[in-house]
């Protein structure tokens, strides 16, 4: 995650936060709640997750601005945990994926795909269609990569006029 990263965020964050549906950031997890939710899931996060964990905690965007709108973090009930085990046992989610964002679209589920580490120790953030039980395609190629993307074009969105 970029230091620009981390001022769009703020940038998103003061623009939407006088309006009726501003941003949501958890707050910086701990090491520990990290490291209980990679141990759960028997998974070790990417870099680049781990660090948004511990810089964000998680951030929700209003649903309209962005193709993900939910980067689920490690704080509450409905944390990575609590979502991949439950797409796992209701929703016929393979056991190599980790739902990391939610999309636009009811039942999206952007995951990290854990069969296809790379060499940085990064994964892929493929598309989980929780409505058709289905895998749908790789969408980025890290987590970082989708924080950036999104992140981006929600700032890039919110400096456009009106008409």
């Amino acid at each position: 995650m970029t230091s620009g990263t981390i001022e769009l965020v703020e940038r998103i964050r003061t623009r939407l936060g006088q309006q009726e549906h501003p941003v949501r950031i958890a707050g910086p997890a701990k090491e520990a709640a990290i490291s209980e939710a990679e141990h759960a899931l028997e998974c070790t996060f990417p870099p680049s997750y781990r660090n948004f964990l511990l810089t964000f905690g998680g951030i929700a965007l209003p649903t309209h601005l962005g193709i993900v709108h939910d980067f689920v973090g490690v704080a509450h009930d409905d944390d990575v945990v609590h979502r991949t085990l439950r797409g796992r046992e209701e929703r016929r989610l393979p056991d190599h994926l980790v739902v990391v964002g939610l999309g636009a679209q009811s039942q999206e589920w952007f995951c990290l795909d854990l069969n296809r580490p790379g060499s940085d120790g990064e994964y892929p953030v493929v598309m989980f269609d929780a409505r058709d039980n289905a895998l749908d395609q790789q969408f980025y190629d890290d987590f970082g990569q989708m924080l950036d993307e999104v992140i981006g074009f929600v700032a890039d969105s919110l400096d456009q006029p009106l008409d």
